[in-house]
């Protein structure tokens, strides 16, 4: 991955929101588009190094980093707080944020 977070951040990559509703009704490109920065479920795409370090019970562990006592993942989909962290700028990766590892509020599940 050519992007990554540094220090306590975490980078998500935004759940993709419909263009086409279930009735085959097309939504406006700007509707999609705040649809989506208001969207507060993503994947976790990389940890920041020192993301949650300093929290209660997730000393780092050896061999580790805070995230894993945390039980946070790569791949794992959770929720964080609306309008939170910023958009990358980074060519191809419009869909990700970079989100405070306090942020992020739970895990999401499956989506199932």
């Amino acid at each position: 991955m050519k992007i990554k977070p540094l220090g306590f951040y975490v980078l998500l990559e935004m759940v993709e929101v419909e263009k086409v509703t279930a009735g085959g009704i097309v939504l406006p490109e700007d509707l999609v588009s705040k649809e989506q920065d208001a969207t507060s479920v993503g994947y976790v795409r990389a940890i920041g190094p020192t993301a949650f370090a300093g929290y209660p019970g997730c000393d780092p562990i050896p061999g580790g980093l805070p995230a894993d006592q945390w039980g946070l993942y790569i791949g794992q989909r959770v929720e964080y707080r609306k309008f939170e962290g910023k958009k990358s700028s980074e060519p191809g990766y419009e869909n990700y944020r970079y989100i405070p590892d306090s942020h992020i509020i739970g895990d999401a599940g499956n989506g199932s």
